[in-house]
């Protein structure tokens, strides 16, 4: 007997005649350039185009940016020098005290300065990679379920969203939380797609690194994904619990980890965790970098607006914010708690511009959905980006401790994939609907008119802007509604209607595009960066930094300090000069009170400072039995403070430097002399009345 054995042509279904060939493989570099063999010829240049002009965007003339966050930037320079410091995330390479978040942003940027040297780029173009990175993978998601024309708008709306494209300039670390975000969303979808394992524990892998970015704040997303995954994976119920049980340990492990460690360290053999009065990293995700966030008293001294008190005062004058004076201003960097917070002068030209219209979306894309089944990816998608948008919206919009504008950068991602997912959607809707056929006309005509009203509140900003926008809106929603009451079909209208839809997409995306392309000729620095014009009402934008003397930074009449122009004082080359001719081997250049000045010298000379108290000078470090010690062993010689002035909760330390330091006259560094103020300190030196200007004092004189 002899075997028979036949082989199936291309393109032949055993079963019946034979159908197309399939299309021929392409190589890599085509497949990179053109797409797949079976992809819209459009679909992959459309997509590398945004790429293109985002990265144009994003990457357009960083130097300019200088340092952009000086507090992360002068992070970053000492742990590429120093292991330790680079482990612990240290403010400085001695690794006296750590920054006010873990540090996983911190490390890519410091191996990026190892690899290339100390620079704008270096530090920069990590958060330009990553919003790059974010936006082919909001791309691929949509694509998956919705297809490459919603793929496309998502990408091309979240590339000119302002706030991201400030973010991608800038070493704050929450462009790489944003961009673990969107990964984790990825794997969750994947899991809930396929139901297995492995993409559930993938995704709690992204969202533990998320953690050690920014802690809490990547926990938002988790309810989310574990009711999206528990609703629709296609895996008996006990299954899904038992998945989602393992991704729970998972996630504890990969997101305590670094907490863990740190904390079983003895505090004496590592530096302090900044941000917390008890000296634990663990009580960083409870209050500072947690709860206390969203409810407010994070330990520290705060405004009523989610900003900062900063208090000056003679220790005991009053009951300040955190004990160490009367309150005396509060900084508001995102506006009052409430539903229209987003909206706001400070806040709305960053994100609001389609969040309405993402919010139709979710509604349209699961009532499209319709019977469809339980495990219907279009609908678990949309629930997903839909959970993120509330989540988010929910807790930035009512937090009441300290918020800033660009944390909405999270918030993004779910606006911008609802946006291509909506739009699509209502073009659905518009050809099948005798009923809602007028949606997509009120939805463009709704968001046309936000955006008039967000331009509008910069008139001086691109003033033909607004009633071009105002204009193109309302004729594409003009055109769409007549097309739909008045029942028409045909190529002549199908083609009036695909043209009112283009224009209405350029018209939405015209506003944030124009806050977005204002970052090519504006520096992107200081503590709260922002894309765009200031509103008016908003107050300043790009800096954020204490009022004269909140910290101890006020220029003082004999010279040393100056406006930096990334944001804080900078310490003037004289003083610099004198401090490097004075140093004899000490740890520490010199201490100050809070990260500006040390900042500035770290960033300066390359050499350790000591930010005392912390970021704003209102921690527990160093105490005054601990300075004196730096300063008897010859670690420490130099204070640059004002000691009656600027630090809550760290009065003794100052009262200290008052009794036991010399004033260094500013003429030996270039300024002019300053008159001794009356009385005598506790160790009868002279004594600055404060609120007074910062002062370099000589321990060891």
């Amino acid at each position: 007997m002899t075997a028979v054995t036949t082989a199936r042509a291309p393109g032949r279904d055993p079963g019946g005649p034979a159908g197309p060939a399939a299309p021929p493989a392409r190589p890599w570099y085509l497949r990179a350039l053109l797409g797949g063999p079976a992809d819209p010829v459009w679909a992959r240049p459309a997509l590398l185009a945004i790429l293109l002009g985002a990265a144009l965007l994003y990457l357009w003339d960083l130097p300019g940016n200088e340092d952009s966050n000086r507090y992360y930037a002068a992070a970053v320079l000492g742990m590429a020098t120093d292991w330790t410091a680079f482990f612990f995330g240290s403010f400085d390479a001695a690794s006296f005290i750590t920054v006010d978040k873990p540090p996983l942003a911190l490390w890519v940027q410091a191996l990026s300065v190892r690899i290339f040297g100390y620079s704008s780029w270096s530090i920069l173009v990590p958060q330009a990679l990553a919003g790059l990175a974010a936006i082919a993978v909001v791309h691929r998601v949509v694509r998956r379920d919705f297809g490459f024309a919603a793929a496309t708008l998502a990408a091309a709306a979240l590339a000119v969203t302002p706030i991201a494209v400030a973010m991608a300039q800038h070493n704050n670390p929450d462009g790489l939380l944003t961009l673990l975000l969107v990964l984790s969303g990825w794997a969750a979808l994947a899991a809930t797609r396929t139901g297995r394992l492995g993409p559930v524990l993938w995704c709690a892998v992204a969202v533990g690194l998320a953690f050690n970015v920014k802690m809490l704040q990547a926990f938002l997303v988790v309810p989310v994904f574990a009711l999206v995954y528990l609703v629709a994976a296609p895996r008996p119920l006990r299954v899904r619990i038992g998945h989602l049980l393992g991704a729970g340990a998972v996630l504890s492990a990969v997101s305590f980890a670094w907490i863990t460690v740190v904390d079983l360290i003895p505090a004496s053999a590592r530096p302090y965790v900044g941000g917390s009065p008890a000296n634990s990293a663990w009580e960083l995700v409870l209050g500072y970098n947690g709860l206390g966030r969203v409810f407010g008293r994070e330990d520290g001294a705060q405004g009523p607006q989610g900003g900062v008190v900063y208090t000056y005062g003679p220790p005991g004058a009053g009951a300040g914010a955190s004990g160490g004076g009367p309150e005396l201003e509060t900084m508001g960097f995102g506006g009052d708690p409430g539903w229209d917070r987003l909206f706001n002068a400070q806040v709305g030209g960053q994100i609001a511009w389609l969040l309405p219209f993402a919010a139709l979306a979710v509604a349209v894309a699961v009532a499209l959905a319709g019977r469809r089944p339980r495990t219907d990816g279009r609908r678990a998608q949309a629930l997903m980006w839909g959970g993120w948008l509330l989540v988010h919206y929910a807790v930035f919009s009512f937090a009441q401790g300290i918020w800033h504008t660009y944390y909405t950068v999270a918030l993004a991602p779910a606006v911008a994939a609802l946006a291509g997912i909506g739009a699509v959607g209502l073009a659905r809707l518009y050809r099948t609907s005798r009923w809602w056929g007028w949606l997509p006309a009120a939805a463009v005509a709704g968001s046309g008119a936000l955006a008039v009203v967000l331009l509008r509140r910069t008139p001086e900003f691109v003033p033909w802007l607004a009633p071009a926008v105002g204009a193109a809106a309302g004729a594409g929603a003009l055109v769409l509604l007549l097309g739909w009451a008045l029942r028409r079909s045909g190529p002549y209208w199908s083609r009036a209607a695909a043209v009112a839809a283009g224009v209405s997409a350029l018209a939405l995306l015209a506003g944030p595009a124009a806050y977005a392309a204002h970052t090519l000729s504006t520096p992107i620095t200081g503590t709260d960066p922002t894309a765009g014009p200031a509103a008016q009402g908003a107050g300043p934008t790009n800096t954020a930094q204490p009022p004269p003397g909140a910290s101890g930074t006020a220029p003082p009449p004999g010279g040393g300090l100056r406006t930096a122009g990334g944001g804080g004082m900078d310490v003037d080359p004289e003083l610099l000069d004198y401090l490097l001719a004075q140093h004899d081997g000490e740890t520490w250049l010199a201490a100050t009170v809070g990260s500006d000045e040390a900042a500035s010298i770290i960033l300066e000379t390359g050499m350790p400072a000591m930010a005392m108290g912390g970021f704003s000078g209102g921690g527990n470090a160093p105490t005054a039995e601990r300075l004196a010690e730096y300063v008897a062993g010859g670690e420490l010689r130099f204070v640059l403070a004002s000691p009656e002035g600027g630090r809550p909760g760290g009065a003794d330390v100052l009262e200290w430097v008052g009794a036991n330091c010399a004033p260094v006259d500013p003429s030996a560094y270039g300024g002019e002399p300053v008159p001794e103020a009356g009385g005598q300190g506790q160790g009868g030196g002279p004594r600055l009345m404060g609120p007074g200007p910062s002062t370099l004092y000589d321990c060891a004189a």
